[in-house]
């Protein structure tokens, strides 16, 4: 029998899937974001709207953990519809034709899919569980001076085994994702087993796609190789830990942290302030 995971300090500097995956991506982006702090100059709509059925989903689960008895769509659709009323951190970029009023519908759709073929769990051991573990240079067994920060969305117990699923909303079912696990997923099982101590970690994302007829599928990642998986995830934790230690030894960090054109610029919070710099 698997126990439930403790609380974790949170008080500690820290790395998480996201912040290594932007320091990839854009390392300038991190630069603003994760080590000066600047507030984005506004958000998308998509995650606003991602973020309130993420909050729906955690209150459908957390009640089924805590009571055995699952919500209605109706306290759903009232969790999601005031996560998106809620004041957000920047400004809400809205794309033609929406508004708060079409992200509300949109989460309704998407929630009424759920009811129907959403992800049922086992035996439930944390929801939005947040958690911090101590990080190893896997190469040299060093210890890092940062944590892994991390949330599972759900995690659960089912036939003996652990299963981490991540909640998606996206645009389209994106099964090629399934084919092996990112570094958010391949850090998030070698964290289950860390904190539960166990030898294996299953993992699988429930698609949640916000097309005109919603659709909630859930599929499991493939698992070839889980301990060259962990290892290479925590090979660019590392490699994350060594870039940030030599940006804030140097008097420009804009030269350890360059910018990285890409698709993803057009619709930065920090695009405004970046081309400033030019």
């Amino acid at each position: 029998m698997v126990t439930n995971p403790v609380p974790q300090d949170e008080a500690l500097l820290h790395l998480s899937a996201s912040s290594i995956s932007t320091l990839i991506e854009c390392p300038r982006e991190f630069l603003y974001h994760y080590i000066q702090g600047q507030p984005p100059q506004d958000v998308g709509a998509s995650l606003v709207l991602g973020s309130a059925v993420h909050e729906a989903l955690a209150f459908f689960y957390n009640s089924v953990k805590q009571s055995g008895t699952e919500p209605t769509l109706a306290q759903l659709v009232e969790v999601a519809s005031a996560a998106i009323d809620a004041p957000q951190r920047a400004p809400v970029a809205f794309k033609k034709g929406e508004s708060l009023d079409s992200l509300k519908t949109q989460a309704t759709a998407m929630l009424k899919a759920f009811m129907t073929t959403g992800y049922r769990p086992a035996h439930i051991l944390a929801v939005e569980h947040r958690f911090t573990i101590p990080l190893c240079n896997p190469l040299t067994n060093a210890p890092l001076p940062e944590c892994l920060l991390g949330t599972f969305d759900l995690l659960e117990e089912r036939d003996g085994r652990v299963i981490v699923t991540d909640h998606k909303t996206a645009a389209r079912l994106d099964a090629e994702r399934t084919a092996a696990p990112d570094t958010q997923m391949a850090l998030y099982a070698h964290s289950a087993r860390t904190l539960l101590g166990v030898d294996e970690v299953d993992l699988q994302y429930q698609f949640l796609v916000k097309s005109r007829e919603p659709t909630v599928t859930t599929l499991p990642i493939t698992r070839t190789d889980p301990a060259k998986e962990e290892r290479g995830a925590l090979t660019l934790a590392a490699s994350a830990s060594t870039i940030i230690s030599l940006a804030l030894a140097h008097d420009h960090p804009q030269l350890v942290l360059p910018k990285h054109r890409s698709w993803r610029c057009p619709t930065c919070g920090y695009r405004t302030l970046c081309a400033s710099e030019d």
